[in-house]
């Protein structure tokens, strides 16, 4: 488990500003946010005082570069905010650090928070992270998966029966009308060493995150790495508070602080994307707060980031903002989670979600 240190304020905004510049000698035209950064006052809101917030699994994924660019990169701290980044296991504990009072706010996939916020938990969605599913398969070339008619009367691997992948799963075999009882799971390491047993023909494929599919495809040639439908299943990542958060004012403007941080690291992630991520990287990889595989291979970095920032964080078709929910993609989620018998229907969604604390363009 990796719990993130704080380091003194100065050096991290110091290291934002000098590894910016470097972009800005680097490249023509780049994004112009690194030097309106550099400038601005740290803290201009005031300081807000400490903050926890949980992440469902180790901060050892370009899925949490949000997190950890805003955190090696001072951006919380400019915007008055001391905070720490506490990874737990899983999405159920994730959201039930949440209720407890454990975490401000954590992001969830809607396949996992529906279900509470049917049930009456009093959980609010206040942004959106992640706006679909980054999923892989990965199958071999003997025998290729890269449909959901490939997957029917086969052996799938997954981190945990029950967990997000095997939800996102049942979404796409639903969709194509395949009965989900044909795909037989079985729980994995989500590794590459997991992929001789796809060789041996013990499993026929499994489900992996995006940094790992793309290892995994650069160091074995054999390898299938394909979307197989899974990211056409609905999957909407949102950041989530509590009701009573939302009426506390102190934890409001830290909501609304902590929001507004990681838009500004994100938009500067996409800003870096002309120099290959190299401003981002270098900030990441200095600091000394993270150490995972993908981070240290330049091609892997790279391509993971270039998908992130031109499908998953943004709204691919460009009419929601950056964080903002999708309020219409919301309802069209929760729908289709009905009509798939996941959920019983007969409530309102729009109910659990809200623009509000979204920072204002």
């Amino acid at each position: 488990m990796i719990t993130a240190v704080r380091r003194p304020k100065t050096r991290r905004l110091s290291l934002v500003a000098a590894s910016l510049a470097v972009g800005a000698l680097a490249l023509t035209g780049c994004g112009g946010g690194a030097a309106e950064e550099s400038g601005s006052t740290p803290g201009a809101g005031g300081d807000l005082g400490s903050m926890t917030v949980v992440t469902f699994l180790p901060l050892e994924s370009f899925s949490f570069g949000p997190e950890m660019f805003a955190y090696s990169g001072g951006y919380f701290e400019k915007h008055g905010l001391d905070v720490t980044l506490q990874p737990v296991q899983g999405t159920s504990a994730a959201i039930q650090s949440l209720l407890g009072g454990a975490t401000t706010l954590t992001r969830a996939s809607t396949v996992d928070v529906f279900p509470p916020m049917v049930d009456g938990q009093p959980i609010r969605a206040v942004g959106t992270m992640a706006y679909k599913s980054n999923l892989r398969m990965i199958s071999v070339e003997d025998d290729p998966i890269t449909t959901p008619a490939d997957m029917e009367g086969k052996v799938i691997g997954m981190g945990s029966i029950g967990g997000t992948s095997e939800k996102l799963l049942n979404l796409t075999l639903d969709d194509a009308g395949i009965a989900e009882d044909t795909v037989t799971r079985q729980a994995v390491p989500v590794t590459a060493a997991t992929l001789e047993v796809v060789r041996q023909g013990q499993l026929d494929g499994y489900i992996v995150s995006l940094d790992t599919s793309l290892a995994i495809g650069q160091q074995n040639p054999d390898a299938v790495v394909d979307d197989a439908g899974l990211g056409d299943a609905p999957d909407i990542q949102t950041w989530i508070t509590t009701e009573s958060n939302l009426k506390d004012e102190k934890k409001v403007a830290q909501i609304e602080a902590f929001m507004a941080a990681i838009r500004e690291a994100v938009q500067d992630m996409i800003d870096d994307a002309p120099n290959d991520f190299a401003n981002v990287l270098k900030t990441l990889r200095d600091s000394g707060d993270w150490n995972f595989p993908a981070l240290a291979d330049d091609k892997i970095a790279a391509a993971a980031l270039e998908v992130y920032t031109t499908q998953t964080w943004i709204d691919a078709d460009g009419g929601v903002p950056l964080l903002e929910n999708d309020l219409d993609a919301w309802q069209a989620t929760y729908d289709t989670y009905v009509k798939a018998g996941m959920l019983e229907g007969g409530q309102n969604p729009g109910d659990w979600i809200t623009n509000d604390y979204v920072p204002a363009d």
